[in-house]
């Protein structure tokens, strides 16, 4: 599930979102079809449809003079306040940008990796994916991925 392709141009990491972790049909990440997304991600996400990024082919936020904009702040603060789990966009993009893609990818692998069984863990609702084990912040390692800045 760590792949490139599930990063967004905000910084998130796809794979931590619960939809990618369905069963039936999961999210490819916002740079996949919009077929299996949510309807927040392929309709109504301003950082996904954002004219500038696309006008001037920006693969993340950070390439564009006006970051960070408002959208991106909002994203970074409720990514930050109100799931279980925290993750920082701004922090991810900072991380890929000092160490490159590939070290960033094996971060995320050991950060949201369940210490029980190795599943991916929700961002979202602290669930692992393949045991059900709950965690909260105080239970998950190193807030989650979540870089101070």
């Amino acid at each position: 599930m760590f792949t490139e392709n599930m990063i967004a141009p905000c910084g998130l990491d796809c794979s931590l979102c619960q939809q990618a972790h369905s069963r039936e049909a999961p999210c490819p990440g916002c740079l996949g079809s919009d077929e299996d997304k949510p309807d927040f991600c392929s309709a109504q996400c301003a950082i996904i449809h954002c004219g500038t990024r696309k006008a001037r082919s920006y693969r993340f936020c950070d390439e564009c003079p006006e970051f960070p904009c408002e959208a991106a702040r909002e994203r970074e603060n409720r990514y930050m306040s109100q799931y279980v789990l925290r993750e920082s966009p701004f922090g991810n993009l900072r991380e890929i940008r000092q160490d490159g893609m590939d070290a960033f990818l094996r971060r995320q692998k050991e950060r949201w990796s369940c210490g029980q069984c190795g599943g991916v863990v929700s961002v979202h609702t602290g669930l692992c994916r393949d045991c059900g084990k709950q965690y909260d912040a105080a239970s998950f390692p190193a807030e989650a991925g979540a870089v101070s800045h």
